[in-house]
């Protein structure tokens, strides 16, 4: 339940039942947080209400709360925002140390609501490309999603574990007159991740590559082609293992 915006008029009964359920969800300090986010994207201010709101709950996932008091989005006064053209859904929480980053070149970043993004997780978009995480998914630490050249989509209720990495484009190779930094970026395709897929610790995703609902990609698998829905892949590169309906 979010708060009803200030100012609201209820009728005193149901304002009352109402504090009482934030006081039960929140805790006795839900008032100071509650005002603090309110003004947490206020220009010269907002950085400083959003580390004020966090006060009464302590350091890391205590911050999650935040993220519902109201309509606004959690972001830590401690990440690094650099991107234009991004949109912030309301239950966003966004944790210290997390960089999110468009180059001159342009791209976009969307967070439906409910996404959670890890402290070290660094999100970048270049040459149009674009980064989509759908609603209610969690990005664990140190992460990378890098949407140049392609575009990275990610479904709903993903579990993307620590020190994973989503890459939809490579380096040119072929001319050997030349270094390979200064060959530009190709790509085979979008990165397409549906709903309710679980990706392990360290697991590297490479341009092109869809996986389907509900897969299962083992800790430290490469994965450089399609995987089948409910597919339990595993390997570098990675391969199927079974399926989750099958023993």
């Amino acid at each position: 339940m979010s708060p009803s915006p200030a100012g609201s008029r209820l009728p005193l009964w149901d304002r009352a039942i109402e504090w009482y359920r934030r006081l039960r969800r929140f805790g006795p300090w839900w008032w100071w947080m509650y005002l603090n986010m309110q003004l947490s994207d206020a220009p010269l201010i907002g950085r400083l209400c959003s580390r004020l709101a966090g006060l009464p709950l302590g350091s890391y996932r205590r911050t999650w709360p935040l993220a519902g008091i109201t309509s606004k989005p959690y972001v830590s006064p401690r990440a690094q925002i650099d991107c234009p053209d991004l949109h912030l859904s309301p239950g966003c929480w966004v944790d210290d140390f997390v960089t999110i980053y468009s180059s001159p070149s342009g791209g976009r970043v969307q967070l439906e609501r409910r996404v959670h993004l890890h402290r070290g997780t660094i999100i970048e978009v270049s040459e149009g490309g674009q980064v989509v995480i759908g609603e209610a998914t969690f990005v664990q630490a140190n992460c990378n999603l890098n949407g140049h050249k392609g575009s990275i989509r990610i479904g709903r209720n993903v579990m993307i574990a620590q020190q994973c990495g989503l890459y939809p484009y490579q380096h040119r190779v072929d001319d050997l007159t030349r270094p390979m930094a200064g060959q530009g970026l190709v790509t085979k395709g979008d990165i397409e991740i549906e709903d309710d897929v679980w990706l392990g610790a360290g697991v590297t995703v490479m341009d092109g590559v869809r996986i389907g609902r509900g897969a299962v990609v083992a800790a430290g698998a490469v994965v450089t082609k399609e995987v089948p829905p409910y597919a339990i892949v595993g390997g570098v590169p990675a391969r199927i293992l079974r399926f989750r309906d099958k023993k």
